[in-house]
């Protein structure tokens, strides 16, 4: 199944990923810190979902407007009451010119909304408050279904032209969130 082998595919660059990400969330202690985290979160998904939905439009993916979650990061920003500085979108993106590129970069996405009731319980020990957690909780009770009906979409999509592009833009799309991580996290004046 396709979906298993994304996970093995991706294992190596997932884990590193959310290795340096955790040990940037650990910090957050401030609504500055949150704000700058949030913001910089939002600059790699906006433009990573507006990619997204050029291959998989309504008639071909008819919950993908409910997956877009950049606007969560928005409104959870405009919720802490400090104005963000302007988003530094990333601009080095992967291609996603076919609709087997979309589902590899989407399960990325898609996966990380695994890890977000964990990482909303995380902020709200650390910031001591539950405001402005709308990202990390944007499925709800209902996340374990929404990944489970990405994943049959995704296995059903599985085509040998597509599994290609899914293989290659899922590992293409963790390494450039992982140079995004990296980025920011080694340029503190970045932050904020």
């Amino acid at each position: 199944m396709l979906s298993q082998d994304l996970k093995l595919t991706t294992e190596n660059i997932h884990r590193d990923a959310e290795k340096i990400m955790v040990s940037w969330l650990k910090r957050i202690r401030t609504k500055e810190d949150h704000v700058a985290f949030l913001n910089w979160l939002y600059g790699f998904y906006r433009p990573m979902e507006d990619r997204i939905k050029t291959q998989l439009t309504p008639d071909i993916f008819p919950d993908m407007d409910r997956r877009s979650r950049a606007d969560y990061l928005l409104r959870d920003m405009e919720e802490a009451g400090i104005p963000p500085p302007a988003p530094e979108n990333c601009s080095d993106l992967p291609s996603i010119n076919t609709f087997g590129k979309a589902l590899g970069a989407l399960y990325v996405l898609e996966g990380s909304t695994l890890g977000g009731r964990f990482i909303a319980a995380m902020l709200t020990r650390q910031l001591g408050s539950d405001k402005s957690l709308s990202y990390f909780n944007s499925y709800g009770m209902e996340t374990k279904g929404m990944w489970r009906s990405f994943k049959d979409f995704l296995d059903s999509s599985a085509t040998t032209e597509v599994r290609e592009d899914v293989l290659q833009t899922a590992k293409e799309t963790f390494i450039t969130f992982k140079n995004w991580i990296e980025k920011h996290e080694l340029q503190p004046e970045l932050r904020l």
